[in-house]
């Protein structure tokens, strides 16, 4: 007889996963919005949550990343690794985009609300601290990637790192800024016009 209790447990446990982060981040967002992120603590929000030290920080790394969303532009940069060997890599980055439906955050119903705070925030400086960290993490990792899709030291080779210095330029746009009209797939079709304009 065929057993279906473990194929369904690692569903369960996602669901399980999803709605703990969901109920620490709407605590973090209430407080946030009541009192400000400074005069917020990590004890508050597990208060808030109902959740133990240990549990908050197996979700969110610092009281930062709660203004940032889960796995930041990480979506795009799976379907970059992923994307067809015989591409190039621009092609290869436009396809991944298309994959992300051009999302560098997750689409969450509290997506608007946390962007909010991030804008009112993002003058403190540890906010602004960890959005740094966030845009040379995804241009150290998109170069990364690129160097193994061409199959190429991105130490030597200059052509992962172009590519990584130019998505960090718009993730900076995107967090520092906030824009709402530089999406990547507005970011994508203007490089390609740039490099292929000739000027």
């Amino acid at each position: 007889m065929q057993k279906t209790g473990p194929v369904a447990e690692p569903g369960m446990r996602d669901r399980k996963k999803a709605r703990t982060r969901e109920t620490i981040r709407t605590a973090a967002l209430d407080l946030f919005e009541e009192q400000g992120f400074e005069r917020t603590t990590v004890d508050q929000i597990c208060r808030g949550a109902d959740v133990a030290h240990r549990t908050f920080f197996r979700y969110y790394a610092t009281k930062e990343a709660l203004l940032f969303g889960y796995d930041f532009g990480q979506g795009i940069l799976d379907a970059f690794a992923k994307a067809p060997a015989d591409l190039g890599l621009w092609d290869a980055f436009g396809h991944a985009v298309t994959i992300a439906d051009g999302r560098l955050e997750e689409p969450a119903d509290h997506t608007t609300r946390r962007r909010r705070l991030r804008r009112r925030f993002l003058e403190i400086r540890s906010v602004r601290d960890y959005a740094l960290i966030l845009i040379d993490d995804f241009g150290q990792q998109a170069a990364a990637i690129a160097g193994e899709r061409l199959g190429v030291d991105p130490h030597t080779d200059l052509r992962p790192l172009a590519l990584g210095a130019m998505l960090t330029g718009m993730i900076r746009r995107h967090l520092l800024t906030d824009s709402e009209t530089a999406l990547p797939t507005a970011w994508s079709e203007a490089y390609r016009e740039v490099l292929s304009s000739g000027h």
